[in-house]
């Protein structure tokens, strides 16, 4: 298991890192959350802001296993507005993007993305719950989960549990959604030790883009 890697080395042509900043490749020239867009080629790169999206975070730590390709079939559970769903969206372009988000405040601003986007399939639903929207998803090959809940680890047993065929996986660990009292270190320690099937690749602490946030990498 390595900490992270020191060089940003991404096995992907949809992500495109330069000069301490990110950019996923789009077919839409359009700003989701008011990033900048510049045009390049019959594409447009949009800038993907590290302290807005925790993948984005770290990829600019050294994350250096992206498992996203084009025809990804995504889980993403904690989708929010849809900010790192968007990019997750461009990267995957012709694969599926299947999104849980409970807050319907956060829903309507993710619906109103996947409106303009084929590749997003938003979902109103508890992540607790995986058994009320297993049937609506395509078995996904990546779960991603950004959820800041106490039994954040448990959420993702149960969604890694119903679907099998999800190989790799990406856990965002925010320590103070399960303690705020306890070290950061034994926070994430006893998290991981609670993530059932998968190996720990590589982890990641965001600082300084994010302030007690982990981000995990895991392959079954």
């Amino acid at each position: 298991m390595k900490k992270h890697a020191q060089s940003l080395k991404i096995d992907s042509r949809r992500i495109i890192a330069e000069k301490g900043k990110v950019f996923t490749v789009s077919a839409y020239n359009q700003s989701v959350y008011g990033e900048k867009i510049k045009r390049s080629g019959g594409f447009y790169l949009r800038e993907w802001n590290p302290k807005r999206s925790k993948l984005a975070a770290a990829i600019l730590k050294g994350f250096s296993s992206m498992p996203l390709r084009e025809d990804s079939t995504v889980l993403y559970l904690g989708a929010s507005t849809g900010t790192t769903v968007s990019h997750v969206s461009d990267i995957c372009f012709s694969g599926e993007v299947f999104a849980v988000e409970f807050s319907y405040d956060s829903f309507i601003n993710l619906y109103t993305l996947a409106v303009k986007r084929n590749n997003i399939y938003p979902i109103l639903e508890d992540a607790n719950m995986p058994e009320k929207y297993e049937f609506f998803i395509d078995e996904p090959d990546i779960i991603y989960q950004d959820i800041a809940q106490r039994n954040q680890v448990q959420i993702f047993n149960e969604n890694s549990k119903k679907f099998k065929n999800a190989r790799k996986a990406m856990l965002i660990i925010k320590a103070r959604a399960i303690s705020s009292n306890r070290p950061e270190k034994s926070i994430v320690n006893s998290a991981i030790r609670e993530i059932k099937d998968f190996k720990v690749k590589e982890i990641i602490n965001l600082k300084p883009y994010d302030i007690g946030n982990y981000f995990v990498y895991l392959e079954r």
